[in-house]
Parts: structure tokens; sequence; C-alpha cells
């Protein structure tokens, strides 16, 4: 068995039954080689994996105003450097730095990585939603596109949404929905 670290997803030390102990102690995971997965990377490392990943697309403007700062690709960027993901200044929560769930940004990342999906995300905290809406809480994206194709005009829609609940989305909306013609929500639990 070895410890790791879930901050840094690296080996901290090796271990027997004593070191699990410790670890607990230090706040590590302690995880046996030949079973179990690495620990979750930190908000930051998978801000940065989405970033560098090509097939995955943040929008880089919003559908309903002007607000470069909490832009889908801003909210990535501004988590990349540990900072909180802005709002926008018109929404139901104005100008507030929210920190994106690590789950959600791990479920976008197997939708390209697992799922083999290439997406277009069109909002994460910022834009307008209902005022109690889970983006708000940072735990969850809209998008806007699958494999090229605009959700709403002949995209593979309903698989990835299947593919949202497999990687543990609880509130996944798209056409046939209210209010998400064109687009697919996944939503993590707050």
């Amino acid at each position: 068995m070895r410890l790791t670290s879930p901050v840094r997803g690296r080996t901290a030390l090796a271990c027997t039954a004593a070191g699990t102990a410790l670890a607990a102690v230090l706040g590590l995971a302690a995880t046996s080689s030949a079973t179990a997965a690495p620990a979750p990377a930190n908000r930051a490392v998978l801000a940065k994996q989405i970033l560098a990943t090509k097939g995955i697309t943040p929008a880089t403007a919003h559908v309903g105003g002007r607000h470069a700062g909490s832009t889908a690709r801003q909210n990535l960027v501004d988590t990349s450097h540990g900072k909180g993901a802005l709002t926008s200044p018109w929404g139901d929560r104005p100008n507030r730095r929210v920190a994106l769930d690590a789950r959600m940004l791990n479920g976008m990342l197997k939708l390209r990585n697992r799922y083999g999906y290439r997406i277009a995300v069109s909002e994460l905290v910022g834009g307008d939603h209902s005022s109690r809406s889970r983006h708000y809480a940072g735990t969850a994206f809209d998008l806007t596109h699958i494999n090229g194709r605009h959700i709403g005009r002949g995209a593979p829609h309903r698989n990835l949404m299947a593919a949202c609940r497999k990687l543990g989305a609880t509130e996944v909306l798209g056409p046939g929905d209210a209010g998400h013609a064109t687009h697919v929500h996944c939503g993590w639990p707050r």
C-alpha cells in the first residue's frame, strides 16, 4: 500500500497498516497500488488539463451579454491559477468568485478522454441562470456543441447526457426540457 497526496497526486511514502493510520492523521488518501485509482487531482490541475485538452473548447464570449472576466475560458484560466471563477455582472449572483467543483471538472475531462466527445462549453459560473442554479455553486456546465454539431440540430445529446449521469451528474437537462432546447446542462450535487 502507498500513500498519495490528494493535492499533488504523488506518492508520499510507502507504507503498511501502520502507515494507513498516519495517512488519516495527515489527511492523505491511502491506496493499494494494485486496485485503487489515484487520488483526484485538485481544481487547478484539472482546469489546466482541460485548457490543454484538444476537443474541449471553452467559450470566450457569452450568448446574453459581454463580460470577458466571466466566460467559460476565463473561469478555467482563473481556476488554473488558484483563483475562484467569476460570475457575470448581469446574473442572479453578480460579480462573485466561485470555486469550481473538482467532480464537475473531472466529468468534463472524462467526456472527452473516456467517451471521446468533442465538446464546446458555453458556461460555467458566468452567464444568467436561475437564482438557485448549480452554476453559481460551481457544480455545473453547459454545452452547445458535441462533435462539431450544435445541440438541437442533430448533435448526439442523449448519449452524452447518459454519460454525464454515469460520471456523477444528478441534474442533466437538454432538448425536451424547458429552457434547454439548444444546450445540455450537466450539474453535480452541491
